[in-house]
Formats: structure tokens, sequence, C-alpha cells
């Protein structure tokens, strides 16, 4: 992972608690998401678009054992992992839902980018 990334480990058991964006270089400019995972379970979801612009979706969250994620939205839990990913600005350290290109109900995976 990049310097001052969080520890897999620590995001597998505890959540990943902070800001992460979609991971999805330059297109970000045009369309992007940003997720903010709060330590209370709470959390948001922040979208823009250049066709809808800006959206707002708060949810809950939990973490129901090591890399089991469930997002008050969902009726199972979804199960993560990190994994490498291309991008057109360079090859980043990700987080998504095993098996799946993208994360929860987004297209793409997410990298961290600050605390919550």
């Amino acid at each position: 992972m990049r310097k001052g990334a969080p520890d897999v480990d620590d995001v597998l058991e505890r959540g990943p608690i902070g800001r992460w964006r979609t991971a999805c270089g330059t297109a970000a400019v045009l369309v992007g998401e940003e997720v903010v995972f709060a330590p209370d379970g709470t959390g948001v979801l922040h979208t823009r678009s250049v066709a809808f612009g800006a959206e707002t979706l708060e949810f809950r969250w939990r973490m129901l054992g090591r890399a089991r994620l469930w997002i008050e939205s969902e009726d199972t839990p979804i199960p993560l992992e990190f994994r490498s990913h291309e991008t057109d600005t360079g090859r980043r350290t990700v987080l998504a839902e095993a098996g799946q290109d993208g994360f929860w109900i987004l297209l793409d995976p997410l990298e961290r980018v600050g605390d919550a």
C-alpha cells in the first residue's frame, strides 16, 4: 500500500473507517464518488457527475467478522478484499468487493484518501 494508507489487516478486522474515493484515474474529474465511513457506524456516499450533479446517500455500516462488511441497505454482507488495480494514472492498492470490479453500488473499487 502507499505511504499513509491503512493497515490491510486493520481495515479487514475493524472496518474501512475514513474517507475513500473511487480509483478511476483521471475520469474522477468528470465523475467521482467518495465514501466516508465514520467510527460510529454511520456513513455517507457522495456522488457527482456532469450529467446528474451532486447526490448524497447516508447509510449505516458494521463489520460482521473479518472482511465481511454489512451496509444497512444491503440484505447480505459484502465480502471485502484488497487487490492491485491499474488506472490511467498508475497502479493502486484498492478495496473492493471480493470477486467484483467495484465496491457496493459503485462500479469502481475504493482507495483511501484520509480520515473520517
